[in-house]
């Protein structure tokens, strides 16, 4: 089986969210499988060489508007899906695997019979639709290629439950194609990065020892992920919590400045620390070293960053959104709570530092359930079902797609 990947970044390449590694990871997964792989992507942002064995790599170029931020998504992504397109056209494969709004210029072969694989799309969260009412307005032609692409879609991949219903409201496709397959995580890769030495020099350089509990995030310093509502929560609880508490919070981002003026506002400078980006070692080591992880964002894809505290048995709180509510059990690894609210997250941060002997036990379910269910040994069994599924479909067209719909770009 040939597959062709059409993915806007990739990890290496591009940057290192979770959609990008989610699309490195299947591919490699895939051609460890026995499936030959073609990833067509955007010229890559960064320096870097390709060294993925079974992997083929193409760069589709496409005309540029000179736009920034929302017009250049909503003009530039489209256009470059089109060019994506004719190099998938051109190659022998047997099917194509498209994130997002990638997917719309082969969709748009396939209305013109010029095209023939058949196409599978994961949309990767459908948070651009639940955005504010003026960034819906802007994102509307992106929506409108989303919602094209997903009618001539042979299945839609939902990451998480919420998607699941997500896809038919959002992208108007019907129920039975939507497929829920999570994204995956290799457990044994995770725990390969833990160190003793490492953890011991982390906690000399960050002068960890006798800080307890220790709090982690990680994510993107965007105003988003809820960080503020993090330091609102602690607020609220700190003459609760034992005076040697700490915050560390991986990432970088726009929110930087705002959250430090939000820690001098609260007086957290001994209890709080911005850590930047960090490298893969340092992080998976942070995980080990953490009392708690907490992912208080307000909006959320599949969060992979929760998974990670999973492979490092992590006690959670997390908000209910995306495909978080998926990852924690309620009162067996972690708690939920409603994003954004600030009292909720401080009574159940303070709920699962109570009892050691339960966060120890939460952590071993949160293992449990990353080795059980969010694993690529089990993933990449259900991804290569849905494609044999799907490849009997490949001609004629499905019959949703008999009478072409007119291209919204």
């Amino acid at each position: 089986m040939h597959v062709a990947f059409i993915s806007r970044a990739v990890f290496g390449l591009h940057g290192y969210g979770g959609m990008e590694r989610h699309v490195l990871e299947l591919a490699r997964h895939l051609a460890r499988a026995q499936t030959r792989v073609t990833i067509v992507t955007m010229p890559p942002t960064r320096d870097a060489q390709w060294h993925e064995p079974g992997i083929d790599l193409k760069i589709a170029r496409a005309a540029r508007l000179p736009v920034r931020g929302v017009p250049d998504r909503v003009l530039n992504y489209p256009r470059w899906s089109q060019a994506a397109a004719r190099i998938v056209a051109a190659l022998p494969v047997d099917l194509v695997h498209a994130q997002g709004v990638g997917g719309f210029g082969y969709a748009q072969l396939l209305a013109k019979r010029t095209a023939h694989a058949p196409l599978v799309i994961n949309p990767q969260g459908m948070e651009e639709f639940k955005t504010t009412p003026a960034k819906r307005v802007a994102y509307a032609p992106l929506h409108a290629a989303a919602r094209y692409a997903a009618q001539y879609a042979h299945a839609l991949i939902a990451a998480d439950t919420l998607t699941v219903n997500d896809i038919p409201r959002f992208l108007r496709a019907a129920p039975e194609r939507v497929v829920l397959i999570p994204n995956g995580i290799d457990v044994d890769a995770a725990r390969n990065w833990v160190s003793i030495d490492v953890q011991r020099g982390l906690i000399q350089r960050l002068q960890l020892s006798q800080r307890q509990p220790l709090l982690l995030s990680v994510g993107r310093l965007e105003q988003n992920k809820g960080f503020g509502v993090m330091l609102d929560a602690l607020a609220r609880i700190r003459s609760f919590l034992p005076s040697k508490w700490l915050w560390l919070l991986v990432g970088e981002g726009p929110e930087r400045a705002t959250l430090q003026a939000q820690i001098r506002k609260y007086q957290f400078r001994d209890h709080v620390r911005l850590l930047g980006n960090v490298d893969e070692i340092t992080l998976h080591n942070l995980y080990e070293l953490a009392t708690l992880f907490v992912h208080p964002t307000l909006f959320e894809g599949s969060s992979l960053v929760t998974l990670e505290a999973m492979c490092h048995a992590r006690p959670l709180v997390g908000t209910q959104v995306g495909g978080i509510p998926d990852k924690i059990a309620r009162g067996q690894n972690g708690y939920l709570v409603p994003p954004g609210d600030a009292q909720a997250l401080a009574d159940k941060i303070l709920l699962a530092l109570r009892d050691q002997n339960k966060l120890r036990a939460m952590g071993a379910v949160s293992y449990q359930i990353a080795r059980e269910r969010f694993d690529w040994r089990v993933v990449i069994h259900q991804t290569l079902d849905l494609y044999r599924a799907v490849l009997p479909a490949a001609a004629p067209l499905p019959q949703w797609a008999d009478a072409p719909l007119d291209s919204p770009l």
